[in-house]
């Protein structure tokens, strides 16, 4: 396997709502050049243990292969097992395809503990237990990913040789459309719903049937603003109307 001189950084994470119960994970990743991304998801079923190992599997399957890497995580759990070759009595097909990804990369795995102030390490722990909450109020497993695309500013120091260095500095994060399924519009529902004034309410449109944001609070049906719908709903309330004519 080629090595890079390089090192990536991932900070894993993982949350359950209850043990077993829904669950969520979360991993920063961070590249030499300060620029970071972060990928977190969700299980309506799932341990604390399995959501921790998930993050880390899923952190590592972002970084390219034959690369340095530290894997940073709270989960004595995953650092241990890893680090003092633990007996995996569980869990067996997450450890496998752990070990699948390691066995790609030069991994270093190092204990960090949790909410003790470390800004990584409580972001991922955020994203986790966002993504436990979605999965319980859904019902369905979920996967969404963030980028920061800023490049560094002038003057920001890259991570260093050292593995035991700690990573450049995080920029601000923008969305990233990533190689994975488009989310559920029941999930933005969900996660819209708590948002909306007084009031809205969140309609099917009866063109499309795509959901909308309206102000029609007592829920009958009504268009979206799609041009394509508003032209149905417009013909139909101006039939006398040449121009709205088919």
């Amino acid at each position: 396997m080629p090595q890079r001189s390089e090192i990536h950084y991932v900070y894993a994470d993982g949350s359950c709502l209850g043990n077993p119960g829904p669950g969520g994970w979360a991993a920063v990743i961070v590249k030499p050049s300060g620029v970071s991304r972060t990928i977190y998801g969700g299980d309506p079923a799932t341990t604390n243990n399995r959501m921790e190992l998930t993050g880390a599997i899923e952190g590592l399957r972002m970084i390219p292969t034959g690369t340095r890497v530290v894997l940073r995580s709270d989960s004595q759990y995953v650092v241990k097992t890893m680090n003092l070759k633990w007996k995996r009595k569980q869990n067996v097909d997450l450890w496998e395809k752990l070990d699948a990804e390691i066995s790609q990369r030069q991994v270093k795995f190092e204990w960090v503990e949790g909410h003790a102030g470390d800004p990584l390490n409580e972001e991922a722990d955020r994203h986790a237990r966002a993504a436990a909450t979605t999965a319980a109020k859904t019902g369905r497993v979920h996967y969404h990913g963030l980028s920061i695309v800023e490049e560094p500013r002038k003057g920001d120091t890259p991570a260093s040789s050292s593995v035991a260095s700690k990573p450049a500095a995080i920029h601000q994060t923008k969305p990233l459309t990533l190689a994975v399924p488009p989310a559920d519009p029941a999930i933005i529902a969900d996660e819209l719903a708590p948002l909306l004034r007084a009031s809205e309410t969140i309609l099917d449109c009866v063109e499309c049937g795509r959901q909308f944001v309206s102000s029609r609070r007592n829920g009958t049906p009504g268009y979206c603003s799609l041009i394509g719908c508003q032209l149905k709903a417009r013909r139909a309330a101006h039939p006398q109307t040449s121009l709205f004519k088919s």
